[in-house]
C-alpha cells in the first residue's frame, strides 16, 4: 500500500476545531466504502442465480450417477454393474455424474477389462437418456428457485445503492461544511493576525502578495478536508476488495498483491516532485496577484506617464512564469494518475488470462470471474483515492508553509508590559528625549533628537525628504521602538503606556488620504464607532466639509468607493480632517508632513 502521509501538527490542529463535522462525514464515507464492497457479494449471488436459471446446467446437475444409471452401461457391454459401477466410483473421485475425463474412462476400463472406445460411447448415450428422463416440473422448479434468488439479490442491489445515495450526500454535506468552516475561520486569523502585525511588515511586503495568501493559499489549504477522505476512502475500497478477490480465488489475490510495492514507489517519489512544482506556482501566483493589485490601485499614474504597454511587458512576464510554473506542476500530476491506471490494467489484464485458464480447470465460473473484475476495479479504484491523496496533500503542505511563513509565524508588535497602563485625565505632553531610531537595515533615520510638544502647542517639522519627518510621526504613533532614547507622554514613558490607549488619543490626518469602500458615516466613525451624529456634525463643520457632503446624494449614507475614487482630493481630505476630529478626545496631531521644497 502507498505511504499516506501523516499530517502536519499545524493541520491537524486546525482540523479538531471541526471535529465533530468531520467525524460524521468521515462515518459516512466508512460506510459507503463498505457498501460499496458488500455489492460485490450480492452480484456474484445475482449472477450465480442466472447461471442456475439455464436449462442446460440444470441438465447437468441432475445427472447423479448410481447403479441405476450404470446399469445400462453395464448391460450394453455385458459387464458386471456392480464391478462397474465400484470402477467408476473410485475413478471419478470427487465427481458426482458421468462426466469422466479420457484418463478415467481409460481407468474404468482397465479395471473392467472393457474396451475404452466402446465404454466411451455408452456413457455418452447413457447421458444423454438420463438427461432426456429429468422431468420438466423439475427443471421449471428449479428455474424458479433460481429466479427467486435473483431477484432477492436485484433488491439487495438496488437497496444498497440506495443507501449509498443517503450516506453520499451525507458525505458531501459534511465535509464541505467542514471544509468552507475550515477556510472561513482561518481567513478570520489571518485577518486577526495581519492587524496585529507591526507597520515594518507591510512597508516589506506587496499589498497583493498578501491577499494572493488570504485567497488562494487558504483556498488550496481547505482541501485538507478531502485527503483525510480520500485517506480512509481509499484504503478501505482497495483492502476490502482485494480480500474479497483473495476469498475467490487466492492465487489472484497473490498476483494483485505483487502490484502494491510498484504502486507505492510511483506514489511517493513523484508526491515529492509535486510539492516543489506547487510551492513555486503560489508564489508566481502571489506575484501576479500583487501586480494586478499595483496596477489597478496606480491605473492613473500609468496613464498619466503612459505607461500602459511597459506596465503590460512586466505584467505578462510575471504571468508567463505563472503559466510554466503551472505546466510543471501539471506535468507532474499528469504522470502521476495515468501511471497508476497503467499498472492496474497490466494487473487486471494479466488476473485476467489467468482467470482464463482456471475457467478452463472448471475451477472458476463465468460469474465468479466477472465479479473478480469488478472487485479490481474497485481496487484500482481505490488506489486512485491514495494516488489523489498524494498529490492534493503535497498543494495543501505547500500552500500551509507559506500561510505560516508569510503571515502566522511573523512576530507581532513588541509586546507591552505586563503593568502598561492607562491615563485617566490625560492632558497631551509629548517629549522625545535624545531620540535615535535606526531601521532594521541599519539605515540611520533620527539621532539625538529632542522636544517637548505641550498641550495647545503646534509643531511644524520641516526638512528635505528623508530627513526623519514622517519617522518622528511614526514613533509617536508608537509603529516603531527608539534605538535609543526615550518618548514620554504626560511624563510617562511610551513602553509602559497600553499601545492601543495610547493611538486613541491621537486623530490622523496622513499625507496620502486613505478612505474606505463604505459610505461617509462609515468612514467618520472608524475610531469612534459610538460617536452620535451630533459628533459628526461638529466635526464635519470644523473640517469645513459640510457642503460637499449636503451636495452628495444621500448625504452621510453616500458610497465612496473604492479608496474614496468618487471625491476630488480636497474632498478626500476634508474628510480625513473630520475622522481625525471625531476621533480626537484632547488633540489632533497633524501627519501631513512634507519637504521643504513642497512647503
Amino acid at each position: 500500500m502507498p505511504q499516506l502521509p501523516r499530517l502536519d501538527p499545524r493541520i491537524t490542529a486546525e482540523l479538531k476545531r471541526q471535529r465533530k463535522t468531520i467525524l460524521k462525514g468521515l462515518a459516512c464515507v466508512i460506510i459507503t466504502s463498505l457498501l460499496t464492497i458488500a455489492t460485490l457479494r450480492l452480484t456474484l449471488t445475482a449472477l450465480t442465480a442466472i447461471e442456475d436459471a439455464a436449462v442446460t446446467r440444470i441438465s447437468q446437475e441432475s445427472l447423479k450417477l448410481t447403479e441405476k444409471q450404470a446399469a445400462p452401461i453395464a448391460e450394453a457391454l455385458q459387464a458386471d454393474n456392480k464391478e462397474l459401477s465400484e470402477a467408476i466410483e473410485r475413478a471419478r473421485k470427487t465427481s458426482n455424474n458421468l462426466d469422466l475425463t479420457p484418463a478415467q474412462i481409460e481407468e474404468v476400463a482397465a479395471k473392467t477389462n472393457l474396451n475404452p472406445a466402446a465404454l466411451s460411447q455408452e456413457i455418452q448415450k447413457t447421458k444423454q437418456q438420463l438427461q432426456n428422463q429429468e422431468s420438466k416440473d423439475q427443471i421449471k422448479l428449479r428455474q424458479d428457485n433460481a429466479l427467486r434468488t435473483l431477484a432477492i439479490a436485484c433488491l439487495g442491489v438496488v437497496l444498497l445503492f440506495a443507501l449509498k445515495y443517503v450516506f453520499t450526500r451525507g458525505q458531501v454535506y459534511y465535509l464541505s461544511k467542514a471544509s468552507n468552516r475550515l477556510a472561513t475561520d482561518l481567513r478570520q486569523r489571518l485577518f486577526e493576525k495581519l492587524m496585529r502585525l507591526p507597520v515594518a511588515y507591510f512597508n516589506n511586503k506587496r499589498t497583493g502578495e498578501i491577499q494572493s495568501i488570504v485567497s488562494n493559499d487558504v483556498g488550496v489549504y481547505q482541501s485538507a478536508v478531502m485527503v483525510i477522505r480520500d485517506s480512509i476512502d481509499g484504503p478501505i475500497k482497495a483492502i476490502g476488495a482485494l480480500a474479497f478477490v483473495f476469498y475467490m480465488q487466492p492465487v489472484l489475490g497473490a498476483i494483485a498483491l505483487l502490484f502494491v510495492p510498484l504502486l507505492a514507489f510511483v506514489v511517493n517519489r513523484t508526491g515529492k516532485r509535486i510539492k516543489s512544482a506547487q510551492t513555486e506556482i503560489q508564489e508566481n501566483l502571489a506575484s501576479v496577484t500583487a501586480l494586478s493589485q499595483e496596477a489597478l490601485s496606480g491605473a492613473r499614474i500609468i496613464k498619466s506617464f503612459s505607461a500602459e504597454e511597459h506596465m503590460r511587458g512586466i505584467f505578462d512576464e510575471s504571468a508567463e512564469r505563472q503559466y510554466e510554473s503551472q505546466l510543471t506542476g501539471a506535468r507532474r500530476i499528469a504522470s502521476l494518475r495515468p501511471t497508476v491506471e497503467l499498472l492496474g490494467a497490466v494487473a487486471i489484464a494479466i488476473i485476467m488470462y489467468v482467470c482464463g485458464h482456471l475457467a478452463k480447470a472448471d475451477i472458476l465460473a463465468i460469474a465468479d470471474i466477472i465479479v473478480i473484475v469488478q472487485a479490481l476495479d474497485i481496487v484500482n479504484q481505490g488506489f486512485k483515492s491514495i494516488t489523489n491523496v498524494s498529490s492534493t496533500y503535497n498543494q495543501v503542505q505547500a500552500a500551509v508553509d507559506r500561510i505560516h511563513v508569510q503571515i502566522l509565524d511573523i512576530p507581532d508588535e513588541r509586546e507591552e508590559s505586563p503593568n502598561a497602563q492607562t491615563i485617566e485625565n490625560p492632558i497631551g505632553k509629548i517629549e522625545f528625549q535624545n531620540v535615535t531610531f535606526n531601521y532594521p537595515d541599519g539605515t540611520a533615520a533620527l539621532k539625538d533628537v529632542s522636544f517637548t510638544l505641550n498641550p495647545g502647542e503646534s509643531l511644524a517639522l520641516v526638512g528635505p525628504s528623508g530627513s526623519g519627518k514622517s519617522t518622528i510621526a511614526d514613533l509617536v504613533l508608537r509603529f516603531y521602538e527608539p534605538t535609543s532614547g526615550q518618548i514620554t507622554f504626560d511624563g510617562i514613558p511610551y513602553q509602559d503606556l497600553k499601545v492601543n490607549w495610547l493611538r486613541a488619543q491621537f486623530g490622523v490626518v496622513p499625507q496620502q488620504t486613505f478612505l474606505f469602500a463604505g459610505t461617509i458615516r462609515d468612514n467618520l466613525k472608524l475610531g469612534r464607532i459610538e460617536a452620535t451624529d451630533q459628533e459628526l456634525e461638529q466635526a464635519i463643520a470644523m473640517a469645513n466639509a459640510k457642503p460637499f457632503i449636503e451636495n452628495s446624494p444621500e448625504g452621510l449614507e453616500t458610497a465612496l468607493g473604492e479608496r474614496g475614487v468618487r471625491l476630488s482630493g480636497g474632498e478626500l481630505q476634508r474628510l480625513a480632517i473630520a475622522r481625525a476630529l471625531v476621533k480626537i478626545q484632547k488633540f489632533l496631531s497633524s501627519m501631513k508632513l512634507l519637504p521643504t521644497s513642497t512647503q
